[in-house]
């Protein structure tokens, strides 16, 4: 388990010396899924997620200024990211189901923007569940994961260093709290709970006390980030030659015609809302929070508000198998292409 983290950060750490995009994230990808097929039995501790969600949340969260009023999410923006949302799955259901000639299930899972978890609980639902709607997910993940890294492209670097001289141990005391939240709230299913429990937290205390000065250590995000990437290049190891062949050209297509249904809807309501179209097409991007709001601090994009907009979107797909689970009991599911 330590092995792999090692090997991450060195992945992270390589990369990033070569002042790649988002280096800290792709290096730890890169490394492990070459490790990984090189045949090295690859695993991470359990609480890592946990970790990755904490820091991204708290540093969120000591960004956000305690006029809360100055992170606007007005009700015309819920009505863009919903109406993006049907957007991005119509137009992918109707591609997978009437080109590819998916099932309807298969094709309803498939087009889901994001929200992985979810996804995985209805897929595991079928009497038989589908490899290929975990595929097109991983190449939906891995192409924002690029999106993100070209956006960053263009951000100028900045001098690094691992503490800033401003943290204080009221970051403990936060953790702490973020922690102890966090449990409560993956208990009843909230979706990123520690992310949400973080970013709370820490503006809670940000606003009450001004004096604590509260400040995350860039070094803390590097690790975080590091992590990130070996999550996701875990999670990619496992992706065949056979399947990667046979299933590609639906994912990518799929991908597309969602990134394309976000672009628009992200220019549209940028001309309507006044707001930036890169922080609305980062807020709306079928991505998993994680890697959004990574891109999102780099970039200094306004990480609470499209966190917030994440947030929001994950919250409805995650209601999806409270919603759809019993109608997929085993046996339900009818014929379909194997997967």
């Amino acid at each position: 388990m330590i092995g792999a983290l090692v090997l991450s950060l060195c992945g992270s750490i390589l990369f990033s010396w070569l002042q790649l995009p988002l280096g800290a994230m792709f290096g730890a990808i890169v490394f492990l899924m070459v490790a990984g097929k090189a045949g090295l039995r690859l695993s991470l501790p359990a609480p890592t997620l946990t970790f990755v969600q904490l820091v991204l949340g708290i540093g969120v969260g000591v960004m956000v200024p305690s006029d809360l009023s100055a992170v606007n999410f007005p009700p015309l923006m819920l009505l863009g990211l919903v109406a993006c949302m049907i957007g991005q799955v119509t137009i992918s259901y109707l591609w997978l189901h009437k080109r590819e000639q998916w099932s309807k299930t298969d094709s309803l899972l498939g087009s889901v923007p994001g929200a992985m978890a979810a996804v995985l609980v209805l897929n595991e639902a079928q009497q038989k569940p589908s490899g290929k709607v975990v595929f097109t997910h991983t190449v939906r993940l891995i192409t924002l994961v690029i999106l993100s890294g070209v956006i960053a492209a263009d951000n100028q670097p900045v001098a690094f260093s691992f503490f800033t001289g401003q943290e204080s141990y009221w970051l403990l005391a936060v953790a702490a709290v973020a922690w102890g939240s966090g449990v409560l709230l993956e208990k009843i299913g909230t979706p990123a709970p520690y992310m949400v429990t973080g970013m709370l937290t820490a503006i809670a205390v940000g606003s009450m006390m001004p004096a604590a000065s509260l400040a995350i250590p860039p070094g803390l995000v590097f690790i975080a980030t590091s992590a990130l990437g070996a999550l996701i290049g875990i999670r990619l190891v496992d992706v065949s030659g056979g399947e990667f062949i046979t299933h590609m050209r639906s994912g990518v297509i799929a991908t597309a015609l969602s990134l394309g249904v976000t672009l628009l809807f992200a220019f549209v309501f940028s001309q309507v809302l006044a707001q930036s179209f890169v922080v609305l097409l980062m807020s709306w991007v079928p991505g998993s929070i994680e890697a959004m709001t990574v891109a999102a601090i780099y970039l200094g994009l306004e990480p609470a508000l499209i966190m917030l907009n994440h947030i929001t979107r994950m919250v409805i797909l995650h209601s999806l198998p409270l919603a759809v689970k019993p109608f997929l009991r085993p046996g339900r599911e009818v014929r379909r292409s194997e997967g």
